[in-house]
């Protein structure tokens, strides 16, 4: 740490000491970051491509399934006018067939 003729402080030498022990424990950290890209990111990254599939998969049915309910909805909304257009243009004196 220190050069020959260099004569540090107390508070120097323990300030150097501690920044050592951080270098240490950040080169063990950037260690244990390395292991687990190079182990555990494929199986992280398909396990995601998996959760995004099932997703858009889900995404698609509803989609398709509020399409369906507002095309009903339209198809009801338009028997229902259609028939009392007709029942304006047609009236009779029976009564209406139920």
């Amino acid at each position: 740490m220190a050069q020959p003729g260099q004569h540090l402080t107390d508070r120097e030498a323990a300030l150097l000491t501690e920044y050592e022990l951080i270098r240490n424990e950040v080169k063990k950290m950037g260690g244990l970051i390395a292991d687990i890209n190079a182990e555990e990111l494929d199986e992280l990254t398909q396990s995601m491509r998996s959760v995004e599939q099932k997703l858009a998969l889900v995404y698609t049915v509803f989609r398709s399934s509020i399409y369906a309910h507002l095309s009903q909805q339209d198809v009801v909304s338009q028997t229902n006018d259609g028939a009392s257009i007709y029942s304006e243009q047609f009236q009779t004196n029976c009564p209406p067939f139920n």
